[in-house]
């Protein structure tokens, strides 16, 4: 009984450690998605739009002007320059 209790007591310590250790890893803020200068997650659909001084997903944008879906269409709706 009492090994059992230790090799128990052993086990949770080292799964505790280990889930601790993982919170607490500074790589794990390495994994947010990337930014960019104007804090649009390009990654979630995000782009920067000038004209409405926010972060909007084009597609929105587009459809709710009734502007067929192309990148020169939003970047002109926008006035931002295509890369």
């Amino acid at each position: 009984m009492t090994y059992n209790f230790f090799l128990s007591s052993f086990c949770f310590a080292i799964l505790s450690g280990l889930t601790h250790a993982a919170a607490t890893n500074p790589a794990e803020a390495t994994n947010l998605p990337a930014k960019d200068a104007y804090g649009c997650v390009g990654e979630e659909g995000y782009s920067w739009c000038v004209k409405l001084k926010q972060c909007v997903r084009p597609s929105k944008i587009l459809i709710e002007n009734n502007l067929e879906l192309t990148a020169e269409n939003f970047h002109e709706f926008c006035q931002t320059k295509l890369k």
